[in-house]
């Protein structure tokens, strides 16, 4: 065999390795992307967030959320933002309500001390919480759910069926917010900032840059709305009908803080009506019908006797200790027989709304009732961890620290401001070191597969160099015009 000929069989079983290589490393690429889509789901990229504080009232309303949570797969991360006083952190016991919990301060006075206004209003927590969590805390996934604590999740939220972007976020309709369009929103806004507001409110999905960027807006403005005198009582603009001469400052401040602040951050909104179904309320329409939330901030009636009201006293009575693990559970409606294939819309739409009403009440007992046994049976005590387990059990973010006073939350923070900041780096830290260990594991194996190409290569070029040069020589031996040597 002449050494051109060597070189060319050479040359052409090189062109092969390489193209068994490209292939094999093609192929094993495709197999980590279809791995890293299986593991991680497009609905992991969700952080929902919702405040609380240290009530009986809202420890149990948060337990059902997050249970509620757990049972549609626990997609992303959730977290509790929960603003209480110094004392009440002190005699708080209820941390593990919700693994992943953000101490804040309280801000229930927080225009008097910002200043000087003689107002104590509990909604201050909601804007306050929600900036503290974001400007000190935030999160490394790429959107905010923002969730009221009264909400029950039926379905995981993704911005795939409830469309969301940069700039703008999918938010729930709050129609009584009529001073978005009466006039009123002009003695905050200017008139650019008034052409992006909308009457929404409760859940929103944000981008989480945009969300970060929003809540100072938001709390700014609720102190605004709240500190204004025209908008206090006999004015009837707001769209509060609980206003009195006694207490003429507009409950809902806070929300129309929510809409300005997002106006002002330059937000315009996508308004999905039928994402959110009140607990009590008849579906309109066949998205309704099947609602991601339900919302049990209002009374739920039957019509025929049945009543029950989140806000009743029995709403307010401690139920989450091994003391009190015997409280009535709040009353069930009678659930009563699906109807037919041949039913109208009208039956079916009532069916559903009684049902939305059953499984509210009866997932608020569940929940209530499972956390009590976990807590309080012996048996099942002696088997549970001594701390509620982490969505990311290498980051510690409920731990147990000092709390400034209600009287001080701006002040004297360094401590907890260090504990969070430290948990977010470390759960960034931890994600990086994750795709360096991905990267450095698709090396090796890619490097495993090429030196495994480059052998079988090597060994079918041996066998293809020594096939040609049997075939010749047979072929010489059998040419009768051979000269013999």
């Amino acid at each position: 065999m002449s050494r051109s000929a060597a070189a060319r069989a050479l040359a052409r079983a090189t062109r092969v390795v390489f193209i068994v290589l490209v292939c094999v490393a093609s192929t094993h690429v495709d197999a980590q992307n279809d791995v890293r889509t299986t593991d991680q789901r497009e609905i992991d990229d969700y952080h929902y967030v919702f405040s609380s504080d240290c009530q009986p009232y809202m420890t149990w309303q948060a337990r059902a959320l997050y249970d509620s949570w757990v049972k549609i797969g626990s997609p992303g991360r959730l977290t509790r933002i929960l603003s209480c006083t110094e004392e009440e952190y002190a005699a708080y016991a209820h941390d593990d309500v919700v693994p992943e919990t953000t101490h804040a301060p309280s801000y229930v006075w927080y225009a008097k001390e910002r200043y000087g206004d003689e107002d104590g209003y509990a909604a201050y927590n909601l804007p306050g919480g929600m900036n503290y969590w974001a400007q000190n805390v935030g999160t490394d996934r790429r959107w905010v759910v923002k969730l009221d604590a009264d909400m029950i999740l039926l379905k995981p939220m993704t911005v795939t069926e409830i469309p969301a972007r940069k700039g703008q976020t999918a938010a729930g309709i709050y129609g009584y917010l009529v001073g978005v369009d009466n006039g009123m929103a002009k003695w905050f806004v200017d008139e650019e900032t008034e052409r992006r507001l909308a009457r929404v409110g409760g859940w929103e999905i944000f981008d989480a840059d945009d969300f970060k960027r929003m809540t100072p807006n938001w709390l700014e403005q609720t102190v605004k709305v709240r500190m204004d005198k025209r908008v206090w009582y006999p004015y009837k603009g707001t769209g509060d009908v609980y206003i009195t001469e006694d207490a003429p400052r507009p409950w809902i401040s806070e929300m129309y803080g929510f809409i300005f602040g997002c106006g002002i951050s330059g937000l315009t909104h996508n308004v999905m009506p039928s994402t959110q179904l009140y607990a009590g309320y008849t579906p309109w329409d066949e998205a309704s019908e099947d609602p991601f939330i339900v919302h049990y901030g209002t009374k739920l009636d039957d019509g025929k006797g049945y009543k029950w009201d989140k806000h009743y006293d029995e709403g307010h009575v401690e139920r989450m200790t091994c003391e009190t693990k015997n409280v009535k559970p709040f009353p069930v409606v009678p659930l009563p027989r699906e109807p037919g294939k041949g039913a109208s819309v009208k039956e079916r739409r009532e069916y559903i709304k009684l049902k939305i009403m059953y499984i509210t009440v009866t997932s608020i007992n569940e929940s209530v009732k499972k956390y009590n046994e976990d807590r309080c049976d012996p048996v099942v005590r002696r088997a549970m961890p001594d701390k509620a387990p982490s969505r990311a059990p290498t980051v510690e973010l409920t731990r147990k620290r000092k709390h400034v006073s209600d009287k001080t939350p701006m002040k004297s923070v360094n401590a907890r401001l260090e504990s969070e900041k430290s948990a977010s780096e470390a759960l960034r830290e931890m994600r990086l070191l994750e795709k360096e260990l991905v990267h450095e594991s698709r090396m090796r194996q890619l490097w495993t597969y090429a030196v495994l190409s480059w052998i079988i290569g090597s060994v079918l070029i041996g066998y293809r160099v020594c096939s040609k040069r049997r075939v010749r020589s047979q072929r010489r031996e059998k040419n009768p015009f051979r000269v013999p040597v």
